[in-house]
């Protein structure tokens, strides 16, 4: 059975290449475009992974992030983001994987394997 990727990312062009890609590599893909959006998924679903952009309208992926770890802290994250986040201490408290924007593709696919494990 393929691992369930929730990707939330409200730039509708990168989420449709995030969904593409990843879909492409074996994983069943949900999407959504901010974290109101994906706490509805979350509610009625189980994801292996939720990738999430940081910067979004309505619920921010930081939001989103801690309301995860403190609901399903099983559930792996990995943040992404165009901005500074080695200076966000709520992202490092939050303990989870934040990439830098614009993602290498073959990084995020390296970073999602290593979490999932190579398995699909």
């Amino acid at each position: 059975m393929a691992k369930k990727i929730l990707v939330v990312e409200d730039e509708p062009a990168s989420l449709k290449v995030l969904r593409y890609f990843l879909g492409h590599e074996g994983y069943e893909i949900e999407g959504a475009k901010d974290g109101i959006e994906a706490l509805e998924l979350l509610a009625q679903s189980r994801f292996d992974l939720v990738v999430s952009d940081v910067k979004m309208p309505r619920m921010d992926g930081v939001a989103l992030a801690k309301h995860i770890v403190s609901s399903k802290p099983i559930t792996p994250i990995v943040l992404m983001t165009a901005y500074d986040f080695d200076s966000r201490e709520d992202i490092l408290a939050l303990k989870v994987l934040c990439l830098s924007k614009p993602l290498s593709l073959d990084q995020l696919l390296a970073e999602v394997q290593k979490v999932l494990g190579a398995e699909r």
